[in-house]
């Protein structure tokens, strides 16, 4: 569930158009009309959970996916924009936004209408978070979600992503020359970000990338269960609601050939993500009654903190212009991603973990958003605490919730402090004479970068977890809709606080313990049931070709 690379939309422009995919995904197969468990949303939490239950269980499982499924990674259908992982491709994108924190602009929020959802587009980057993130979480409430519970699936999910670290040698000419800076200014080499134990440092990034294709979701937990007689996978099936009949779930309401129908279902497992999630349980009456009711939605259950306590990591952002002849530079290497490494450190308000700031470089193509110059320096406040809410329009689409995330509105003024910090690392980076002569000269930014705060595109928290005595919690430490029978959720929604780092793993970890539970297991079940693959290591990413033969042009 992660896109990286944020970006702002000028003042005066509309939010960016989504570029619509461009190549066929093969047709659904027939919709069963009831099973045991429907999933709503194929993104990592929902994947993840899909391929668990189905290994482990006789249950029928039906995961319905808004957007296409291009079928198993050796089947050769998936586009190349979408596995190419140098650069983050926008070909599926839902086209959503948030207003600005300055100015009447708008901050494009990426994420993808595909199986594998933001897996499928994002920056590739591997974290696990820390441990004390975890241990807060149960601290709230919410039994067995501390950190040495959850590490061991957190481990088995990065071995099934195929998690790997780019080696110094593998870095462009900016990628190291931001190292370099870094270590300049006082960060030590780390290249852990994938160990819950990393603390600060500056270096390259753990990536799920094999090949020089972007590793997904669908290929590293789903692909090994396609094959189950249990298990059907419908892409371009979207949800338009929830079926609640006398305060339980019975099924949803989806899209067919322009037609609306009831698939029957023992138990609902929402993972449509942090925006599509709450958006999906408020269509169908469960939040605050009395938005429901100003919006003419029954309520089925009164709820709150649904759609509320949104968050994300929030970003400044500096630009450059490049040296001369730097992109030109780039494109001729045989392996030039975008984002190539990442640093960490702590703030003067840093809690008991061990950072909460991230800086990195984007160079290149920008990921997605051309429009910018060629290279990026970002910060990112990776504990923030400014929360944002999503509602529905009077339409009442679930697939376009209005979202507003506030970023930067925390009363104590932590994001602002903390991205201060980054910024003032940030640009004692660039004073250093190696990463300045690749910089060139700044870009003209129209707004101080702690006006125009941007976003790290790591949603989550809009169907917190916590205990039924929290009138704010949506979920129990079960994944669990609180007032609502069989009806849960297992994505990033559900995280009570963010993990300081890239959500991906932490949400695939979310989606595998929640099907766990539900079944009873524990971790030793699902690491002998889906093992992680022991292969060579990557060929060198310069002689890597990432169109490869499997896929489609």
């Amino acid at each position: 569930m992660s896109h990286e690379t944020p970006y702002t939309s000028p003042a005066t422009a509309p939010a960016h158009t989504p570029q619509r995919r461009t190549h066929d995904a093969p047709a659904p197969p027939p919709l069963p009309e009831a099973v045991h468990t429907l999933v709503i949303g194929g993104g990592t939490g929902g994947a993840v959970f899909t391929a668990v239950t189905a290994a482990l269980s006789d249950e029928t499982v039906l995961l319905l996916e808004a957007g296409p499924d291009y079928g198993a990674a050796d089947e050769g259908r998936w586009p190349a924009d979408v596995l190419d992982a140098r650069s983050i491709p926008l070909s599926h994108d839902y086209g959503l936004s948030t207003a600005t924190t300055v100015g009447d602009g708008v901050l494009d929020l990426p994420r993808a209408r595909v199986l594998g959802g933001c897996s499928s587009h994002n920056g590739c980057t591997a974290s696990l978070g820390a441990a004390a993130d975890y241990d807060e979480w149960a601290a709230r409430g919410n039994p067995g979600w501390d950190a040495a519970s959850v590490l061991p699936l957190l481990e088995w999910v990065r071995g099934r992503f195929r998690v790997r670290r780019y080696t110094t040698d593998e870095l462009t000419e900016p990628q190291r020359a931001f190292v370099r800076a870094g270590q300049a200014v006082g960060l030590p080499f780390a290249d852990d970000l994938d160990d819950i134990a990393a603390g600060e440092g500056i270096g390259p990034m753990p990536v799920n990338v094999v090949d020089g294709q972007r590793y997904n979701a669908a290929f590293a937990f789903l692909d090994a269960v396609r094959d189950r007689p249990n298990l059907t996978v419908c892409g371009d099936t979207p949800v338009q609601r929830l079926e609640i009949r006398e305060g339980r779930a019975v099924g949803a309401w989806v899209s067919r050939d322009g037609e609306a129908r009831l698939v029957r279902a023992e138990r609902v497992v929402v993972a449509a993500g942090a925006y599509h999630s709450p958006a999906l349980l408020l269509r169908s009456g469960i939040g605050a009654a009395d938005e429901l009711s100003a919006l003419g939605v029954p309520v089925a259950v009164d709820r709150r903190g649904v759609g509320k306590h949104l968050l994300d990591h929030s970003c400044v952002q500096l630009d450059f212009h490049g040296r001369a002849g730097l992109v030109e530079d780039l494109s001729r290497l045989g392996w030039n991603p975008d984002e190539q490494t990442v640093g960490r450190k702590r703030s003067s308000l840093c809690d008991e973990g061990p950072y909460d700031l991230h800086v990195f470089m984007v160079a290149g193509a920008n990921s997605g958003h051309p429009g910018l110059p060629p290279i990026t320096l970002y910060g990112g406040a990776m504990r923030a605490r400014s929360e944002g809410t999503v509602t529905l329009a009077p339409d009442l689409d679930v697939s376009r919730p209005v979202i507003d995330h506030r970023y930067g509105t925390d009363p104590d003024g932590y994001d602002r402090q903390v991205l201060s910090e980054a910024l003032d690392l940030l640009r004692s980076m660039a004073r250093v004479p190696e990463l300045a002569a690749v910089l060139g000269e700044p870009a003209t930014a129209e707004h101080d970068p702690l006006e125009q705060i941007v976003n790290y595109c790591h949603p989550a928290g809009s169907c917190a977890m916590g205990p039924a005595s929290d009138p704010e919690a949506v979920v129990d430490a079960r994944g669990a809709v609180h007032g609502i029978e069989g009806l849960h959720v297992a994505d990033a929604s559900i995280m009570p606080a963010i993990t300081r780092g890239n959500i991906n793993l932490p949400t695939a970890m979310i989606g595998a313990k929640i099907a766990l539970t539900l079944l009873g297991l524990g971790p030793d079940e699902v690491t002998t049931a889906l093992p992680v693959a022991h292969h060579a290591p990557d060929a060198p990413a310069a002689l890597v070709t990432t169109t490869g033969t499997k896929a489609r042009p």
